[in-house]
């Protein structure tokens, strides 16, 4: 948790120094790059993340393989999503020239090996390793938009943050390489599922994931297409201290999956620490996003406060009522029943992509929070009576 409030931190001051340096709108197409290529990255991931969270630390002397198999076929699917948004984005709103596409393609890449070695070090127990690759990317990328500041515009914002991943990313690797005897499993047997389920829960992870990564990549695109890229700027930097909350969650998710799937693992003691965890994590993020969070937009400028203000107040109700859905979906996570999960969180993204786009002409980058409020309220009455029968068979059977 420290480690992820660090980075956090770190990241708000990043895109302070970036409204500091640059025109607002070179950092509209900044933001809407490194965001929208941070979703495609997460879906280039195919769900390969919560897969290895969920079975590496039963995968016994598979483990190198796994994680062989899954960053090689990361990079090729990046490849193709990155290269095909590039193709297809309309006119120069946010591309100017085949060379930004290009690097925007690239980017992806980079951007999917980044966020898949988290969940590689959380399988293998290096969640320490996590913590110290995204601060160490978070100070040094702070540093590149200094240096880079006043050359290229908007694109070397992309550039900061890009070059530095891709150093993180063979930092690690050659981390876990050299360590590989430690955490590979060899002469450990897999005690893994039969091939048929782990085939089902990663098709239903990877529908879960898309359906997660629905709003990320079309929200911004249709900020930046029919509002503007001032206001894509708006709302992506007021998104970046949403983004910020977001991280909390993920890391705290990750560890408890990983931590209750291991074999004698004691589930009931891991949901109930987990569980007061979320708790603390959802009155932070209601207080940090709806309360810190428009004081903090005065710190980027007085523009950015006026225009995100709004947003973030109904972004910090929606965080306080997220943490009663997100144990339950680590829950079924845990216990290998996430299908009902991923067709809730299906029609949930598609209401608030379609919410936004029938309200941003009339509110402006307001219309997000309101969307993301019946989002969030959908999905916690959707979470409720199933969450409370894995609850009740743990109390009865111990087990998920």
């Amino acid at each position: 948790m420290g480690g992820s409030a660090g980075t956090a931190v770190l990241g708000l001051v990043f895109w302070i120094a970036a409204t500091t340096l640059y025109s607002v709108a070179d950092v509209g197409r900044a933001t809407t790059a490194v965001n929208t290529g941070t979703v495609l990255a997460s879906i280039a991931n195919l769900s390969m993340g919560p897969l290895l969270e969920r079975f590496l630390p039963a995968a016994g002397r598979l483990r190198g393989r796994a994680v062989a198999f899954a960053l090689a076929g990361s990079a090729m699917f990046a490849l193709l999503l990155g290269g095909g948004y590039a193709w297809w984005m309309p006119g120069t709103s946010l591309f100017a020239s085949a060379w930004e596409r290009v690097g925007f393609t690239i980017a992806v890449v980079v951007l999917a090996a980044f966020a898949l070695l988290d969940s590689v070090l959380i399988g293998i127990h290096r969640a320490r390793w996590v913590a110290l690759k995204n601060v160490g990317h978070a100070v040094a990328k702070l540093g590149a938009i200094v240096l880079l500041a006043g050359v290229g515009g908007g694109m070397s914002l992309v550039g900061s943050w890009i070059v530095t991943a891709v150093a993180a990313v063979g930092v690690v690797e050659l981390g876990l390489r050299l360590t590989r005897s430690r955490w590979n499993g060899a002469g450990i047997d897999p005690a893994l599922p039969r091939r048929p389920e782990l085939v089902q829960f990663g098709a239903v992870s990877l529908g879960w994931m898309l359906a997660q990564a629905l709003p990320g990549i079309a929200i911004p695109t249709i900020v930046i297409t029919v509002a503007g890229v001032e206001d894509a700027a708006y709302y992506n930097i007021a998104w970046t201290i949403v983004a910020a909350s977001l991280m909390m969650t993920s890391l705290v998710t990750g560890p408890f999956v990983a931590a209750a799937s291991k074999p004698g693992a004691d589930v009931g003691a891991l949901v109930c620490s987990f569980a007061l965890v979320l708790c603390g994590v959802s009155l932070a993020r209601g207080i940090g996003v709806g309360a810190v969070g428009p004081v903090a937009l005065h710190l980027y400028g007085s523009e950015y406060a006026e225009h995100g203000s709004e947003l973030l107040i109904l972004m910090g109700i929606a965080h306080a009522v997220s943490g009663v859905a997100m144990l339950y979906g680590g829950l079924a996570r845990v216990a290998r029943r996430i299908a009902y999960p991923m067709v809730v969180q299906l029609v949930a993204s598609l209401v608030v992509v379609a919410l936004v786009a029938l309200w941003i002409k009339q509110l402006g980058i307001v219309a997000v929070g309101w969307a993301f409020l019946t989002h969030d309220i959908l999905i916690l009455i959707a979470a409720i009576p199933p969450l409370w029968i894995l609850l009740r068979r743990l109390r009865t059977d111990g087990s998920l």
